[in-house]
């Protein structure tokens, strides 16, 4: 008995010592002096005591690409599921259990079209999305030591090179985060068609105070006529994207006049309700170079400073729900079900395979349809 314990315990104090190394192999390096491809002058990173970076760069695409360097250091795993998330590939690591979610985002095609307003942006924001790359890049070129335990737990490939057109798509998924209260809101008017008029949903759904309901046809009528159930709705509710979820998760924004505060200057004041994550969707950071000096919260996976201030002006976002998607119906030919009808007749959908690797399982071939 003597050897059995005797063998636990050596076992539990090697696990524990190999528990506390990977702990502190896998956390980024913060001091010190490194030499990375990519940067045309030294860059200095500056951190205060809760850690936050402020880069001091010879010039706006160096500070840029060490934004980019800073975000690989401290949220590796985030930008690298900030990445998988936009390009619908999810499943890759999470298994069939994201398999929904990633068709949905194929299917809408951020990717697609990342790539697309990458190849025709102006040569200035071009420079400044390679640059964030090239950061993103010399880190993983350059970092030592295991990965961090997210890679770990979920048996997740070492992440790929990074992209500009990765930075666009994590942009566009917070733009549908954003925008996604008139889905969900198209959605819920059908499912209320059911049983309300357009008046009676008016007022499940008021104005803003001192405005009147908008005018619009009686969708409530059109969908009767057209046999739409409230069935139909399942089939297109969008699933989780892990950015939280409710009604409530309005944005505040308000100023505070010069009259009122000690430096005699105005104050803003911005709370934007995003979903609770964690980590948290935003990265404070400070930013110098000649003709920029700015801090406030980046998005990690996005280059630049989103909410925050520079020396004349402090910024901010609110999110004021307006009406921003429309969800159209499409009929389908009854004997040609590759065609459907537009006001110039029966046309072809233009159709795609995307396929997709699943964890676990065998890849999976989905046709996407455009009209």
């Amino acid at each position: 008995m003597r050897i059995v314990w005797f063998g636990l315990l050596l076992v539990t104090v090697v696990v524990m010592a190999i528990a506390l190394w990977y702990r502190q192999a896998s956390l980024p390096v913060h001091e010190g002096t490194f030499s990375v491809p990519g940067l045309q002058q030294p860059v200095r990173i500056e951190r205060d005591a809760h850690g936050i970076p402020n880069i001091i760069a010879a010039s706006e695409r160096d500070a840029t690409f060490a934004l980019g360097y800073t975000h690989a250091q401290d949220r590796l795993w985030q930008i690298e599921m900030n990445r998988r998330t936009a390009a619908g590939r999810l499943a890759e690591v999470l298994g069939e259990p994201a398999l929904d979610t990633d068709k949905f985002l194929r299917t809408i095609g951020i990717a697609r079209t990342a790539q697309s307003i990458y190849e025709n942006l102006d040569a200035e924001h071009r420079d400044l999305l390679d640059a964030y790359a090239a950061g993103v890049n010399a880190y993983l070129s350059k970092r030592g030591g295991p990965l961090p335990p997210e890679f770990f737990l979920t048996r997740a490939p070492k992440p790929e090179p990074w992209t500009p057109a990765d930075s666009i798509g994590w942009s566009l998924m917070m733009a549908w985060d954003l925008a996604r209260y008139s889905y969900s809101r198209e959605l819920r008017r059908l499912q209320l068609s059911q049983r309300f008029s357009v008046a009676e949903i008016n007022d499940f759904y008021p104005p803003y105070p001192g405005d009147a309901p908008p005018a619009t046809a009686d969708y409530a009528e059109l969908y009767r006529l057209l046999g739409l159930k409230a069935t139909t709705v399942t089939a297109l509710n969008v699933p989780a994207l892990g950015f939280g979820d409710g009604e409530a998760l309005g944005s505040n924004n308000w100023i505070v006049s010069g009259q009122r505060t000690v430096s005699g200057k105005p104050m803003v004041a911005n709370d934007p309700h995003l979903g609770l994550t964690t980590p948290s969707v935003w990265y404070f950071a400070g930013m110098q170079a000649p003709g920029l000096k700015v801090m406030g919260a980046t998005l990690p996976g996005v280059p630049g400073v989103v909410l925050g201030r520079n020396d004349r002006i402090a910024w901010a976002f609110t999110n004021t729900g307006v009406d921003q998607q429309d969800l159209y119906i499409e009929r389908i030919h009854p004997e040609r079900p590759d065609e459907y009808q537009t006001p110039g007749g029966w046309t072809r959908f233009i159709t795609r395979i995307e396929r997709i690797r699943v964890k676990g399982g065998d890849d999976v071939e989905l046709t996407v349809r455009e009209t």
